[in-house]
């Protein structure tokens, strides 16, 4: 045989198998892109089912502003009082915080039948709101949406993070802001344009079609393996997260819930300065946060666009809550990837600004002598300049100033008193504009904004991230052994 024939033959072959190495890979890169979008649906899914639960708590949460023109008139189907108002809206708050106390409590072998009570929870309240014969109903209507969402919404985040890998579930956590917020938006568009009885009845039927889906939620591993169908979760571990070893992945589960009950984070925080102090920092930012004014104009949005003589109010106030939604995706996304400190001084210091143009504005009733639109700018500006920072970031703190022993309680801390604070500074908002003018609340919030500003200057650290005793020893142990490595 000569060279040439060789060497043909030799081309022919390599030629033949490279096209058929590369037929394989190209077949396995299509599998591999065909489990993995498998896999993400069935991760991403079952978790936003289980997430609609926000949209009914944010069809009551915006109830307020659409309704309260309504039933504070005296020919309204159940007349309240202006003082009665802020104590309707706080029921909701009330029934936030109780539900709370009691979210990392499961009533069955997996999270997902918590979600199914509260929804449950949440149908009822509707229920009640729909047949409402005074201003009892009322207030039993919000506390019991308050209580349901309240405690589904840690079912949810359990679910959530049974269900997904850890980056999935950081995405997926934060857009629970995001349901609750449509929730809001919807009920500013519907309520301004439909009765209230009307109102209800949507809510009701939303509510039913997301307890439908509730029920039919898949199991997460960790409720297969609580029931004792280890096979059953090592395979559905396979499919969710089919990087790790089930097997491994199992047993990894079976620690964690042997260890869920141990430890208490109250007692860590108090026996540890350091976080002593951040409790304290995080609380009064949590308290600016609320007092510099956003809860009283989103529940009295339309009253105060009313009260400032601005034309067609209520179309006003529907813009206003879809500014209030995207910045607080903005604020969320966008705002947490700067330096929180100057975040914090910027919305702080613009929102100062914007409480000063609001008081001249209401003073010198410059919408009555010049410009009908004013308020409608100013407050556009400030809800957006709040939201994006002293409404975002201070949630944000829990993963920078405690250790994970401590995140979950502090989340439960956080609403609570999120919710407190926000029960409060309305009715005391209701208490002034009953009786003195519009503009005297707002120089209550103008002060309180300026004791953010110093409160955040002097208190907020640039740059700061809590590290336990054995975190600050590693890198002095690290060091000295690199010493030791260069004097040998």
């Amino acid at each position: 045989m000569t060279n040439w024939e060789q060497r043909a033959i030799t081309e022919n072959v390599t030629s033949t198998e490279t096209t058929y190495i590369f037929e394989v890979q190209e077949n396995n890169r299509l599998d591999n892109l065909r489990n993995n979008m498998k896999t993400g649906v069935w991760q991403i899914f079952p978790s936003v089912c289980a997430s609609l639960a926000g949209i009914p708590f944010g069809l009551m949460l915006g109830w307020p502003s659409p309704t309260y023109h309504t039933l504070l008139q005296s020919d309204s189907p159940i007349p309240i009082t202006l003082d009665q108002s802020a104590m309707v809206a706080g029921f909701l708050m009330l029934g936030m915080s109780f539900g709370t106390l009691w979210s990392s409590r499961q009533i069955g072998p997996g999270s997902k039948y918590g979600i199914v009570l509260g929804n449950v929870l949440v149908l009822v309240g509707w229920v009640i709101m729909w047949q409402s014969r005074d201003v009892f109903w009322l207030l039993g209507s919000r506390f019991t949406i308050g209580s349901g969402y309240g405690y589904a919404l840690g079912q949810i985040k359990c679910y959530i993070q049974e269900m997904t890998d850890k980056e999935m579930s950081v995405v997926l956590t934060k857009l629970l802001t995001f349901y609750a917020l449509t929730g809001f938006f919807l009920a500013f568009a519907i309520g301004t344009f439909i009765d209230f009885r009307r109102y209800s009845l949507i809510s009701l039927i939303i509510t039913v079609f997301i307890l439908f889906l509730a029920v039919f939620l898949p199991s997460t591993p960790k409720e297969l393996i609580k029931t004792k169908k280890l096979n059953d979760a090592k395979k559905l571990l396979a499919f969710l997260k089919p990087n790790l070893d089930p097997q491994q992945e199992t047993y990894s589960i079976i620690e964690k819930m042997s260890r869920e009950r141990g430890g208490n984070a109250i007692a860590e925080i108090y026996r540890n300065r350091e976080l002593r102090n951040n409790f304290l920092r995080f609380s009064m930012s949590l308290f600016f946060q609320q007092y510099s004014g956003a809860p009283p104009t989103l529940v009295y949005t339309e009253v105060i666009f009313r009260e400032s003589h601005v034309p067609f109010p209520e179309y006003f106030a529907i813009v206003y809550a879809f500014l209030f939604l995207l910045a607080n995706i903005f604020g969320v996304y966008v705002s947490t990837k700067y330096n929180k400190r100057r975040v914090l001084i910027f919305s702080s210091c613009i929102t100062l600004f914007l409480y000063i143009c609001k008081i001249f504005v209401i003073y010198n009733k410059v919408n009555d002598k010049y410009f009908s639109y004013t308020t409608v700018i100013i407050m556009y500006l400030f809800i957006i300049f709040h939201t994006i920072g002293l409404g975002s970031i201070p949630f944000t703190f829990i993963s920078n100033w405690f250790p994970p022993s401590c995140q979950l309680f502090m989340t439960k801390y956080f609403t609570i008193l999120h919710c407190i604070f926000a029960l409060t500074i309305t009715k005391v908002f209701q208490v002034l504009l009953g009786n003195f003018d519009l503009y005297i609340s707002f120089c209550l919030f103008l002060l309180l904004t300026l004791l953010a500003i110093i409160f955040i200057i002097i208190f907020i650290p640039s740059e700061y991230s809590y590290q336990s005793d054995i975190q600050k020893i590693k890198p002095n142990i690290n060091s000295d052994f690199v010493e030791k490595a260069d004097i040998k």
